[in-house]
C-alpha cells in the first residue's frame, strides 16, 4: 500500500503549514536558543584551575597576585589546580585536562607542545635571566675556562640551563666533551657541591644563592653576563580555554602584570614575599631576586632563539623556529602599548 505524502502539496511542492502553527515553531527555537547553550559547547567561566612549581622563585607574580588579591580585583576565581615538582608533571597535568593555565619554564612549554603533547599557548612572560653557574668552594676559577675537565651538573639535558651553559663553554672556546655534564634537580646539587660530587651547577634562583649563603659554593656568572635577558618561565594557557574564555584569559593576563609591577615597585616587601612563597632564607632569597628580572612582556626573538637550539640537538623537529613561535605564543592578552 503506498504511504501518504504528508508533506508535500500538489506538484511535489511542500505543503504550507497554517500560519498559527508556523508562528509557535518560530517561538519554540527562539526560546530553545536562549535556554540552551548549544551542542556539546561549554560556556565561558570565570573559574580558573592554575598550576605553578613548588618554591620557584621566578614565579613569585602568581603568590603576589593571589596575596594581594589581583586576581580577586579582576572578577576571577582561581583554584590551584597542581603544585608540582617540575615542569613535565606540569605539562602532564595539562595534556590530561587538568589545568587552564600555568606558571612554568620555557623549556618543558617548548618541547612538549612542539611534540604535540599538549595544546597550550604562551601568553605572557613571567621572568628573564636568574639563573647562575655556581662552581664548589675552594676552586679557583677566573672564568668558565676553569671547568676543563670538571664535572659540572645541568637540571636536565635541553632545558634553558644546559643552553646556558654551552653558551659560556662557546664563549670560553672549550668544547662540550671537554667537561663532564651530568644531570641533578637544583635542590641536589647543593650538596653534590658541597660534598665535591660536583664541581659546578648551572640552575635557577634561589638555589644559586642558597649555596653561596651556605658556603657551598660561590657564583662564577650570572646567566645575564651569558644571555642578557634571556627567557626563561613563562605564562601559559590551555589552547581550547583561551578560545571559549578570551575575556577570562585576559583578566588573567592584567593581574599577573599587575603582580610583576608590584614586584619590581617593591623589592623589599617582594623579597619577604619571596621567602614566604619559597620557604628558603631570607638572606638567599633577597640576593636572589637581585638576579631575577621580573618581566610580562614576552622576549619573542629569544624564545625563537631557544627552539633553534632545541631544534639543532635534535630534541624538536619543526619546520622553523619561527613559524612554530607564531603558532605558539599569543600576544593579544597583553596590555596594549600606549
Amino acid at each position: 500500500m503506498r504511504l501518504k505524502r504528508v508533506q508535500e502539496g500538489g506538484c511535489g511542492r511542500p505543503r504550507r503549514l497554517p500560519g498559527g502553527t508556523l508562528a509557535t515553531i518560530v517561538l519554540a527555537i527562539m526560546v530553545l536558543a536562549l535556554i540552551t547553550p548549544g551542542c556539546g559547547k561549554k560556556e565561558s567561566t570565570n573559574v580558573v584551575k592554575v598550576g605553578y612549581l613548588r618554591s620557584d622563585l621566578h614565579q613569585l607574580a602568581y603568590y603576589v597576585a593571589r596575596e594581594k588579591g589581583f586576581f580577586t580585583e579582576e572578577g576571577l576565581d582561581v583554584k590551584e589546580g597542581g603544585v608540582f615538582n617540575a615542569g613535565p608533571e606540569e605539562m602532564s597535568a595539562f595534556s590530561a585536562g587538568e589545568l587552564d593555565m600555568g606558571y612554568v619554564g620555557s623549556a618543558p612549554a617548548v618541547t612538549f607542545a612542539a611534540q604535540d603533547m599538549v595544546d597550550i599557548q604562551i601568553v605572557a612572560q613571567v621572568n628573564a635571566a636568574g639563573s647562575s653557574i655556581v662552581v664548589r668552594s675552594g676552586l679557583e676559577a677566573g672564568d668558565v675556562s676553569a671547568l676543563k675537565g670538571r664535572t659540572v651538573a645541568v637540571p636536565g639535558h635541553s632545558t634553558v640551563q644546559d643552553f646556558l651553559l654551552r653558551l659560556a663553554l662557546k664563549e670560553a672556546v672549550l668544547e662540550e666533551n671537554e667537561i663532564n655534564i651530568i644531570t641533578l634537580k637544583p635542590p641536589e646539587t647543593i650538596a653534590a657541591l658541597g660534598s665535591g660530587q660536583v664541581d659546578a651547577f648551572v640552575a635557577w634562583e634561589p638555589y644559586p644563592q642558597i649555596a653561596v649563603v651556605q658556603n657551598a659554593g660561590w657564583v662564577l656568572e650570572n646567566s645575564s653576563e651569558i644571555w642578557p635577558h634571556h627567557p626563561c618561565c613563562v605564562l601559559v594557557v590551555d589552547r581550547d580555554f583561551a578560545s571559549r574564555n578570551p575575556d577570562t584569559v585576559r583578566r588573567f593576563v592584567a593581574a599577573h602584570v599587575k603582580a610583576t609591577q608590584y614586584i619590581n615597585d617593591n623589592p623589599l616587601e617582594a623579597a619577604d614575599m619571596g621567602h614566604l612563597f619559597t620557604g628558603q632564607d631570607s638572606d638567599a632569597v633577597e640576593a636572589a631576586m637581585g638576579n631575577i628580572e621580573f618581566v610580562y612582556k614576552l622576549n619573542v626573538e629569544g624564545l625563537e632563539r631557544y627552539v633553534e637550539f632545541l631544534k639543532e640537538i635534535g630534541v624538536v623537529k619543526v619546520e622553523s623556529a619561527e613559524s612554530f613561535c607564531d603558532t605558539l605564543i599569543d600576544q593579544q592578552f597583553l596590555p596594549r602599548e600606549n
